[in-house]
């Protein structure tokens, strides 16, 4: 077998091979067989018929494209162990230079090559959050709010009451799909204050002096810069019919009201709480940015080359997140496409940038675990497994019989890899090498792990 390798730079390999005359016609007779056995010819038991039969009936060209599937795999896999390469993931057959002779042209991916710079010179300022008062009578406000006492009244509605609504909105001209439903809910309570804005902006106005009983018709325009793109500038009726009309009367905010509330002795003891895990809160976030900035950092320092296939990969997911977001909006996304005049394509240039953002911080990651030689044990991997059904007592079994396996394990171990390759990364930022932060991985992308630095199976 005749191989020519050319370097196609972004850690790919073209690999041109000429297959033995002897090889195709044996994948020739191997097709023409498979295919006499799928329909009857008359005269011969099924896979027995002469070749020129089987050519005579299917078309030479038939037979080749089934001999080419098997065939194409197996010289690619000896042309792999012959040009002594390791594919970093599946390659592709991309053209059938001849046919006489038979001439295949292959790209195989390489593993991605990753050199970090003077990441260990990084240092970041860290600033510890802090909590105001104000956003501490916040919530106690919020939490008196929600043991309003609402009541039916027989009186027009006024402000902080509560309306019961059928609401219903139409679109004047369709959208490119044929759509104009906007909304069609029925009994959606809707509070009477000027920071309500469902199903419109501004919808204050038009609930005050409602009875029930009660219709009203709202002509609306979507303003230009609407969050919905398709919407701008459209106009819409919404029609809203009152149910009913609820008064709403807030306790007083007491030591009583407090404990009934919670595990809280009196007022004062709501309050404090109620701030230390505000804290608490704020502070997972500023150690979850700070752990971001800190990534950024370290893929600053670094150069990469790898092949094109691990952004394909990424964007592929990045629209299968997509369209599991829209369906959970009970959209798909030929809808959306429609509604948003896109393409698919368009949808991958615009996610292209987080795609390579993405890899970037998996190879990133990936390769500090090797240059700090972080490592994973098959204890941590027990205990982790561990955690996580205690955690989710409701599903133990069902958890444990899919992570208590060979793959299952494998993703826990590269997601405890990752971890230990962000407190590393965050505790030389904070200039602490020798005492990892405890800001472990938050809110990471799927993407980012060590894994991404290593050959798919």
């Amino acid at each position: 077998m005749k191989i020519e390798q050319q370097d196609l730079g972004d850690r790919q390999v073209q690999l041109t091979v000429e297959v033995p005359g002897e090889q195709l016609d044996a994948a020739m007779q191997t097709a023409a067989r498979r295919l006499s056995s799928k329909t009857k010819i008359a005269g011969f038991r099924p896979g027995k018929a002469p070749y020129k039969m089987v050519v005579q009936r299917y078309g030479e060209e038939a037979v080749f494209e089934e001999a080419l599937d098997a065939l194409g795999q197996e010289v690619y896999r000896k042309a792999l162990e012959e040009a002594g390469l390791e594919p970093f993931a599946p390659g592709a057959l991309n053209e059938i230079v001849s046919r006489q002779p038979l001439m295949l042209r292959y790209t195989v991916p390489l593993a991605p090559q990753v050199e970090l710079g003077a990441y260990q010179d990084v240092r970041l300022d860290f600033e510890p959050p802090q909590v105001s008062d104000e956003a501490g009578d916040l919530m106690v406000e919020e939490l008196r709010q929600r043991r309003a006492l609402i009541e039916p009244v027989q009186r027009p509605a006024a402000d902080t009451d509560v309306i019961l609504l059928d609401v219903s909105g139409r679109l004047h001209e369709p959208l490119e799909n044929g759509e104009t439903t906007l909304a069609d809910e029925k009994g959606v309570a809707v509070l009477v204050e000027e920071r309500t804005n469902w199903p419109v902006p501004g919808i204050a106005k038009h609930l005050r002096g409602l009875s029930a009983g009660d219709d009203v018709d709202i002509e609306h325009t979507f303003p230009d810069d609407y969050a919905t793109e398709a919407l701008r500038g459209r106009k819409a009726t919404f029609h809203l019919h009152c149910v009913e009309v609820r008064s709403r009367t807030l306790p007083a905010m007491t030591d009583e009201l407090a404990r009934e509330m919670g595990d809280f002795a009196d007022l004062m003891d709501l309050k404090l709480k109620i701030r230390k895990e505000l804290l608490q809160q704020a502070t997972r976030e500023a150690e979850s940015g700070y752990a971001q900035r800190a990534i950024e950092a370290l893929v600053a320092t670094a150069t990469f080359q790898y092949p094109p296939i691990m952004v394909r990969d990424e964007l592929d997911q990045l629209v299968r997140d997509l369209d599991r977001r829209l369906q959970s909006q009970r959209l798909t996304l030929a809808d959306y496409l429609k509604i948003e005049k896109k393409t698919e394509d368009d949808i991958r240039k615009e996610l292209e940038p987080r795609a390579v953002e993405r890899v970037h911080r998996a190879l990133a990651l990936g390769k500090l675990a090797e240059v700090e030689q972080i490592e994973v044990e098959q204890g941590e991997v027990d205990g982790e497994l561990e955690r996580l059904t205690v955690a989710l007592q409701a599903s133990r079994e069902t958890l444990r019989k899919a992570l208590d396996n060979p793959s299952g394990r494998r993703t826990l171990a590269l997601d405890l890899l990752t971890e230990k390759a962000i407190r590393r990364v965050v505790a030389i930022a904070r200039g602490e090498p020798d005492q990892p932060s405890s800001a472990a991985a938050q809110e990471l992308h799927p993407g980012d792990s060590p894994a991404a630095d290593q050959p798919q199976e």
